[in-house]
């Protein structure tokens, strides 16, 4: 391994610190997302599986070979979306850190797999462009990694479809900035939607769950274009 020890250990306490920092500005819930830092060419450090951000030490985090993810050695066992993390990294020489993560509004557009316009010069220059959706499957398949990696072309962000955000930085610093403008664009694409279709001034995350609601009727089904539903109606018979 050609890193020294003493890079290691600053960097496996970068990792601590960016669940923390997750946690800390709402980029995700519980124990939920991964990241990973390139250690040399061919190793990273991941996140473990299934441990709160808080209570992870440094010690805890596995290094991974990123040519054969299935390889680690020390720390606890490793997310299972390693494979996503190290394609990226052997696919991208440039990129040196990763998150995957649940925000509340990219999770919304991840969802509803909608690719996200470019809604600044900071997205534009962050992101690389327009943030693509992957094609759909399950944590920790073949289809998911796929799906992720081609979306990633050209592109420091995308979504997986069903399932949350992708964002790739030459550093840590880096990638958060990334993750932290995806947010904010997804936000503001999901407000201006909000507004255009209710015909209202003033968005409220009410205002998205009172006009979602009234897309579908009282058996869930989706309303045909043109139809409108009582809202109440709706909201008081999924209370029954």
């Amino acid at each position: 391994m050609a890193w020294d020890k003493e890079t290691e250990l600053k960097l496996r306490q970068v990792i601590k610190d960016s669940g923390v920092a997750l946690l800390k500005e709402n980029l995700v819930q519980g124990t939920w997302g991964n990241t990973a830092i390139r250690l040399d060419e061919d190793h990273m450090l991941v996140t473990p599986t299934g441990l709160d951000y808080i209570s992870l030490t440094p010690e805890d985090m596995p290094v991974v070979q990123i040519s054969d993810p299935s390889v680690w050695s020390d720390g606890k066992k490793p997310t299972s979306e390693r494979k996503i993390h190290a394609a990226i990294m052997q696919a991208r020489p440039e990129i040196n850190a990763t998150i995957h993560s649940h925000p509340l509004f990219c999770s919304i557009m991840a969802s509803a797999r909608i690719p996200l316009p470019v809604m600044s010069a900071e997205m534009e220059k962050l992101v690389g462009g327009e943030c693509r959706v992957g094609a759909y499957g399950l944590p920790g398949t073949k289809k998911l990694k796929e799906g992720t990696v081609a979306a990633m072309q050209g592109r420091n962000a995308c979504f997986m479809a069903n399932h949350g955000v992708f964002c790739a930085g030459k550093d840590m610093d880096e990638a958060f900035e990334i993750i932290r403008i995806m947010e904010k664009s997804c936000y503001e694409y999901i407000k201006e939607c909000t507004l255009k279709a209710t015909g209202e001034t003033t968005y409220s995350d009410e205002l998205l769950f009172d006009y979602f609601v009234s897309q579908f009727d009282e058996k869930g089904k989706k309303i045909k274009v043109g139809k409108k539903v009582d809202v109440a109606k709706v909201t008081d018979a999924d209370n029954k």
